[in-house]
């Protein structure tokens, strides 16, 4: 989907809500256009801040909640407390892996899963609108350096 698209449908959202369409709120959407990564909404803060662009933290927070409502990014826990974001446009539905230790994310997407909880809702008479799965332990990079005593 083409940025000018989004864009598009950024601000008809904005106008809904009667919301402005402020400077800030386009930087924040471009911005996350750009990512690739998992990031919490702080960091994203600060490293608006860092590139010289002044947004205060509760503009950043309701446009993320605004884009997650449009699923431009998706909100999850990650195992932390507090939620995390990633950009989900033009990328495909994936589950998670989460080391415990190094906090590594690893993204995958296993079909066998993917049906088996199709079934389960099935059976269940039950209408899945998202889910999200997420498998916590070690990475083997953690399991590595645990092995050399490392750590």
């Amino acid at each position: 989907m083409a940025y000018e698209e989004i864009l598009e449908r950024f601000k008809s959202q904005l106008k809904i809500m009667s919301l402005k369409v402020t400077r800030e709120r386009v930087i924040i959407l471009e911005e996350v256009m750009k990512r690739k990564d998992h990031f919490d909404a702080d960091q994203f803060a600060a490293d608006l801040s860092v590139g010289g662009v002044k947004v205060s933290r509760a503009t950043v927070y309701r446009t993320l909640d605004i884009l997650h409502d449009m699923k431009i990014v998706h909100k999850t826990t990650l195992g932390h407390k507090h939620q995390h974001y990633e950009n989900m446009v033009d990328r495909a539905h994936h589950d998670h892996l989460v080391c415990l230790k190094c906090d590594k994310v690893v993204e995958f997407l296993e079909p066998r899963i993917e049906e088996l909880q199709e079934k389960v809702c099935q059976d269940h008479g039950f209408v899945i609108k998202d889910h999200s799965l997420q498998l916590f332990g070690i990475c083997g990079d953690c399991t590595d350096d645990d092995a050399e005593g490392k750590n």
